[in-house]
């Protein structure tokens, strides 16, 4: 299996879109035949860059593999409480310039997420992603919600309700993805002789790998 780590840290604007991970593989992933995809090897990753809480420089990878499929690995992208505010919040912001042949455009149309969670009673968590292209209006967000009991590993795709398109007309588009993890600690109780206790409950959110799916179409 080829692994290739980012080794040029930049900033990418702000906000918007939770991360690129079946990127290169998928982008690449055209099948001989279906007219709504460009020719195999023809769509380039030209860059990418990567910035945020989650994903501080040297731990995230893209992975890709014999047969096309490629995901992000992350190394540090937990939230956790009790904590700081900051411990209980973090992302991860992607961009990725590509160039494919004129006449297609495409779209995100689903979000992967795979990793661990532990929550004591009382906790509540959950994961996000969008994504948008640079340039142009329109943000496209997914939510999963986490609420106890969770114990263990997850692995879960949600679609996105919603699709923007690539612009037509170029070559070439700066497609910026974020994920986003959080935990929420538990309210007080009204009965303050058990108030310490709950407080004090254990929550966490471990992201290990996180992927899109694209769709191509012809302008």
């Amino acid at each position: 299996m080829k692994r290739i780590r980012h080794t040029v840290f930049e900033s990418v604007s702000t906000m918007a879109a939770m991360v690129v991970v079946l990127l290169l593989g998928l982008l690449q992933l055209a099948v001989p035949g279906l007219a709504q995809s460009p020719p195999s090897g023809t769509v380039q990753i030209e860059s990418w860059t990567y910035s945020g809480t989650g994903c501080p420089f040297g731990s995230l990878e893209l992975v890709i593999s014999p047969d096309g499929i490629s995901s992000l690995g992350f190394t540090k992208f937990t939230v956790f409480t009790p904590g700081r505010p900051a411990d209980q919040r973090k992302n991860c912001q992607v961009g990725v310039s590509l160039s494919y042949p004129a006449g297609f455009t495409f779209s995100v149309t689903t979000v992967e997420f795979r990793g661990s969670a532990q929550f004591e009673g009382g906790v509540k968590g959950g994961l996000r992603a969008g994504y948008y292209f640079v340039g142009f209006p329109g943000t496209v967000r997914s939510s999963r919600s986490l609420p106890p009991p969770v114990e263990g590993n997850f692995e879960f795709s949600d679609s996105f309700a919603t699709s923007v398109y690539a612009p037509c007309g170029t070559e070439s588009a700066l497609l910026n993805v974020l994920f986003e993890a959080t935990v929420v600690p538990p309210l007080p109780p009204k009965n303050n002789n058990k108030a310490l206790v709950v407080l004090n409950n254990k929550g966490s959110i471990t992201v290990t790998n996180a992927g899109f799916g694209l769709l191509w179409k012809k302008c």
